[in-house]
């Protein structure tokens, strides 16, 4: 009999960082900040000074995720400059900086729709500092606008473009700690060609890029967290980038933290600018014979509240090929990943395994969702060959967010049982890879309708067209369970294949579209979604007696238990004596509704009635009563006749 080994990823993920400890994570952030600087006067011999002066261009303005909540400074602040002024003619040491209390929220500016690149002069009017050729960022270099065309070539989505700049960097410059990139910031076109740097030269190529397309791109200057042991503390000056979306704004690109149009909770932004070589001090004096010598600026940071926990914008599914295989074999961890937001979402996936598993390429995917976009994301993994051939091994496989969304499955490997190859796999993968090349020269166009309602049956209609130069033969073509052979499909023709789905399940679901011969692997999803009838669920807590005179609570909690989100949603709380009315616009999340009362003027059975109406998404009407007694009681005969009379009037009432 063999033994069970299972493999536990306590080891392997025990270095996560609990939600509650994990910064990242909350809606908010309630931060002390203090910078401090400091300048000194070094007398040369019977030296004069009769005024001096600093400027800190750093100052943390007021914007729609970060407020000043307190500011304490001798300096005066004027465009978000803090100006020092000295006239004690003393030859010493001079202080400056500010402390201050910040509170900075887990917002984005949401691009809930696709913008057309490139962009017109129209879109970058009055932008023109913002798309120039400076020290740091060079992006009239040749080889960064090399670099950036082939990336950008064929696409006419603005955000998917910024994306792909964004990930290019990400993924090919080291983020490497040297004298060289720590101590002044180098030429984008530097770390180009030496695919190093740390946050600055990172952000400067990204923004070199940027504006080598036509696209206006900023640095910002500003203080972050970090939980890298590179660095002894965790709050440190850091740079990032912003980038300007036509009719949105300045939207942040934070390349070091693979933060694609947004930017997380712990980022203060002190300053932006357009290169970051720009002095964050300056300093002027009128003296005789005396020096100044300036410090580096401190910086120190304090968390004295964090929010509540902010909800992931993707939902997860997970998906493993083989149930149970063979020692060595190859097998296929598929990711389906759902937008749950109206806007464009990137998101950074991780695949985690038992050291007995291999990960084939890259553990780590970024992703670019569009609005309510769903992608699949696949992962090549191995089972080790040299496991004891007297066990079976279960292993644990799981996919997680950047914001600790995860999904765990598991699969087991048995000496003897099947076994797949890499290139058995790897086709299923990646089916529009490999020597099948003409893949790309073949076309679905499907019509179908991408919502339906529960139980309702609809028509889905693909075409397959060849666009390319040779005529096909002996194509299968699938659409969902149905299969049709095609015998031939010459140049710039097209075949049609209908089925009829039945909106069985609620939820987001997908037909598979496939077409397949010698010379093409062709495959897609149809995605829709059923919707069933929104339901409010609707749960009253009360007391189930009370002392006359005393007050209590009653709680309503409203949830939906459908897919369908209520809308409109209408409640109306009556009593004796009193009605409580509450409005809700889409109930998207559990709510609760607090009513604090009196059981003075009640009678001895007080009933508590709610009503609910709520329409769905075509305007239907629902509705929905609950009640709930609660019984009122008196300690002495004068009390219980007083409750005796309140019943007797809400009867006659």
């Amino acid at each position: 009999m063999k033994k069970l080994i299972y493999l536990s990823l306590f080891l392997l993920l025990i270095n996560f960082i609990s939600a509650d400890n994990n910064l990242y994570l909350h809606e908010s952030l309630d931060l002390t900040l203090n910078v401090d600087g400091e300048i000194e006067l070094v007398d040369q011999g019977q030296g004069q000074v009769s005024e001096v002066k600093a400027e800190l261009r750093l100052y943390p303005e007021e914007n729609f995720r970060q407020k000043l909540i307190n500011w304490n400074s001798l300096g005066k602040v004027k465009n978000n400059i803090v100006f020092f002024e000295w006239g004690d003619k003393k030859i010493e040491k001079k202080d400056y900086g500010f402390k201050s209390q910040v509170k900075t929220k887990n917002r984005r500016i949401p691009i809930t729709k696709k913008i057309h690149f490139p962009l017109s002069k129209t879109d970058v009017k009055g932008l023109d500092k913002y798309l120039t050729n400076t020290k740091t960022i060079d992006k009239d270099n040749k080889k960064i606008i090399a670099r950036a065309t082939k990336l950008a070539e064929g696409e006419d989505d603005l955000f998917k473009v910024v994306f792909e700049l964004a990930k290019w960097v990400e993924a090919n410059v080291n983020y490497e700690l040297t004298t060289l990139t720590t101590t002044s910031s180098q030429k984008a076109s530097w770390v180009l060609e030496n695919r190093k740097g740390v946050c600055d030269e990172m952000t400067s190529l990204f923004i070199a890029m940027s504006r080598s397309l036509g696209i206006p791109a900023r640095f910002v200057s500003g203080i972050s967290y970090s939980t890298s042991d590179l660095f002894e503390e965790p709050w440190l000056p850091h740079g990032w980038a912003e980038v300007y979306f036509p009719g949105y704004g300045w939207v942040g690109f934070d390349i070091t933290f693979g933060e694609y149009g947004y930017v997380d909770v712990t980022h203060i932004k002190l300053r932006d600018g357009f290169d970051p070589a720009e002095p964050s001090t300056k300093f002027e004096w009128m003296a005789n014979k005396v020096q100044l010598k300036s410090k580096d600026l401190k910086f120190q940071v304090k968390v004295s509240n964090k929010g509540a926990l902010s909800p992931d914008d993707v939902s997860l599914n997970q998906e493993i090929l083989g149930k149970e295989v063979g020692f060595g074999s190859y097998n296929l961890v598929k990711g389906t990943v759902r937008n749950k937001g109206d806007y464009y979402a990137a998101t950074t996936l991780n695949l985690a395994v038992p050291k007995e598993l291999t990960i084939a390429g890259e553990k780590k995917k970024t992703i670019l969702l569009k609005p309510f976009e769903s992608k699949e994301v696949f992962w090549l993994i191995k089972v080790a060959d040299n496991l004891r051939g007297n066990y079976w091994y279960e292993f644990p496989v799981v996919i997680y967010s950047e914001k600790n969304v995860s999904i765990q499955q598991k699969f087991k490997a048995v000496r003897g049982k099947i076994t797949y190859s890499k290139t058995e796999v790897n086709k299923l993968m990646t089916p529009d890879r490999g020597e099948k090349t003409y893949s790309q020269k073949v076309d679905f166009n499907c019509q179908f309708d991408k919502e339906m309602k529960l139980n309702e049956v609809k028509e889905f209609s693909c075409q397959l067209k060849n666009k390319g130069n040779t005529n096909l033969k002996n194509i299968n073509f699938c659409l969902g369970t149905i299969c049709k052979k095609i015998t031939s499909l010459p140049i710039n023709q097209a075949d049609k294949l209908k089925i009829k789905i039945k909106g069985a399940k609620p939820g987001w679901q997908k037909v598979l579209v496939k077409a397949s011969n010698k010379d093409i692997e062709k495959i897609t999803y149809l995605e829709y979604v059923v919707l069933d009838d929104p339901k409010v669920d609707l749960q009253i807590t009360a007391p189930k007696s009370v002392e006359y005179r005393k007050n209590f609570d009653l709680m309503l909690a409203v949830n939906s238990s459908s897919f369908s989100v209520p809308r409109k949603l209408k409640i109306v709380l009556q009593g004796t004596g009193f009605e409580n009315k509450w409005e809700i616009k889409e109930l998207k999340q559990p709510k609760k509704l607090l009513v604090k009362l009196s059981s003075k003027g009640l009678g001895k059975n007080s009933n508590f009635k709610v009503l609910m109406l709520w329409e769905d998404k075509s305007g239907k009407r629902f509705k929905g009563e609950k009640s709930v007694i609660v019984k009122i009681k008196g300690k002495n005969l004068w009390e219980k006749f007083l409750i005796w009379i309140n019943g007797l009037v809400r009867i006659i009432k």
